[in-house]
């Protein structure tokens, strides 16, 4: 095992003190057309408050459907500068969690739920493709690797990929061998696991900034550096910003994490903060541990790593814990976390110790807005004008695009497959209040780092990190008892 990280000079980056790599490297290529913050009063047919990948996903679905809208989307920074651009870049499914949706929804309605969110991988490579947008994306799947014989959730289990087969789904998840697992990479961790094929890597940012593109060309108004105050309820309703407002007959609210301040969503969710590191170029070093696809990978621990490799062969890297935010206070604590970055960092040193010597030329974090059941909602609220699609739970990029298809149907009040869904509604579960939530949360996050560390050298987990870790999940377990047939109307 590696030394802890507080005993071992860091190998990371501080992060926070510049954007992502993937918004760098976005914005290197293509900064593309000015977006100035509003400074007057405008009218909208509707309003779409956040610029990431829900809010730009729905501005497109919505005038492909109705080219006569009028949208505005307003953004406090630049689009792609919050989770949309600061993500690992992995269009996945939801098969790993198939056991679990289907808890939670019902039969029926999980596989109906993974199938969608499926189809939306191949279905987001071939919008890139119709729209010339160059995202680096690669539709190759994704390996979910056992680092250890006592992993039992995630990707990288057996279970997930029998209670696929039983239900006639074998080919979404296949399980592999120590031996398979090690021609997509060859690390000495891998015991076992299994392969997704509904799954992608993808450079996030500039699929988002190719979102902005291709909205822009079609009419959607854009307003970056336009930071929203307030949302006055009314026909039309208001929305308020520092230097201007929107009269909207539709408003919709994709603000991620950030809405965790917002009156009506503060016990929707909880927030967390993951980072990412990335490394120099190493072509070389990529081939010498058999690299040579764009395959995603995730370990099954229950804080796991996950990385991939980017098209200028370098690997980037996040997970093995978290950082926790109190409230909606996102701050230094969601971006400038140290000890967060340099745990990835030692992930991968630890995954393949043949990269030993490597140098870390990048390293950033962002919130996560991390619902009770673990998969998001959407929420329609104050007489049918307001159209919420908060939850993303560190998913996001399948499922803010089908997310785009849910909340364009609401918005134009059609009753189709994308408004049956069973993640329609408001949030299954809350989070604890504050002052409650943060050191519960931190309380989790430690006993399932600390379990992990335990595991890894051989050593039990021990029953007061069983107990805490696992709380969240038990009370998701709970929640599945609670999801009523009404969010099915």
């Amino acid at each position: 095992m590696l030394r802890p990280a507080f005993l071992a000079p860091a190998l990371s980056p501080a992060p926070g003190f510049e954007r992502s790599f993937w918004l760098q490297e976005a914005l290197a290529a293509d900064p593309g057309e000015p977006c100035p913050p509003l400074s007057t009063r405008v009218r909208a047919d509707v309003c779409i408050v956040g610029g990431g990948f829900a809010g730009l996903w729905t501005a497109n679905e919505l005038i492909e459907r109705e080219p006569s809208l009028r949208i505005a989307l307003l953004e406090q920074d630049i689009c792609a500068s919050g989770a949309s651009g600061r993500n690992g870049g992995f269009f996945s499914s939801s098969w790993w969690d198939l056991p679990g949706l289907c808890r939670l929804f019902g039969e029926d309605h999980g596989i109906r739920y993974a199938t969608r969110l499926a189809d939306e991988v191949a279905e987001a490579g071939r919008w890139c493709e119709r729209h010339g947008v160059d995202a680096w994306f690669h539709h190759e799947g994704a390996l979910g690797a056992r680092t250890g014989t006592w992993q039992e959730s995630g990707a990288a289990t057996d279970d997930a990929a029998v209670f696929a087969a039983e239900r006639g789904l074998a080919d979404r998840m296949t399980r592999l061998s120590a031996k398979e697992c090690r021609t997509f990479a060859d690390s000495p961790r891998f015991v076992g696991g299994a392969f997704m094929r509904d799954s992608a890597t993808v450079q996030p940012a500039r699929l988002a900034r190719g979102l902005r593109r291709v909205a822009l060309e079609r009419g959607v108004s854009i307003f970056e550096g336009t930071r929203v105050r307030s949302i006055r309820h009314g026909r039309p309703g208001t929305v308020v910003a520092d230097a201007g407002a929107v009269r909207a007959d539709a408003v919709v609210l994709t603000t991620g994490a950030w809405a965790a301040g917002w009156p009506g969503f503060r016990t929707a969710f909880g927030n967390i903060a993951d980072h990412m590191v990335v490394t120099e170029p190493i072509p070389d070093r990529l081939e010498e541990i058999g690299w040579t696809t764009h395959v995603g990978i995730a370990d099954g621990r229950d804080m796991l790593y996950y990385l991939r490799r980017t098209d200028d062969d370098r690997i980037a890297i996040g997970g093995g814990t978290t950082g926790v935010i109190y409230g909606g206070r996102i701050g230094r604590r969601a971006t400038h976390d140290h000890h967060v970055a340099d745990v990835a960092a030692r992930g991968l040193l630890w995954l393949f110790p043949q990269l030993e010597g490597v140098r870390f030329t990048h390293a950033w974090g962002g919130p996560i807005d991390m619902t009770a059941s673990f998969v998001p909602f959407f929420q329609t609220l104050h007489g049918g004008k307001v159209h919420a699609g908060l939850g993303f739970s560190g998913h996001g990029l399948a499922q803010t695009r089908l997310g785009g298809r849910i909340l364009a149907s609401l918005v134009l009040g059609t009753r189709d497959e994308w408004t049956t869904l069973p993640v329609i509604g408001p949030p299954i579960g809350r989070a604890p209040p504050e002052p409650l939530r943060f050191p519960l949360l931190r309380a989790a996050v430690w006993a399932l780092e600390t379990g992990d560390a335990r595991q890894d050298a051989g050593r039990g987990r021990g029953l007061v990190r069983s107990v805490i870790g696992y709380a969240p999940l038990r009370n998701r377990e709970r929640l599945r008892a609670h999801r009523g047939d009404p969010r099915m109307s």
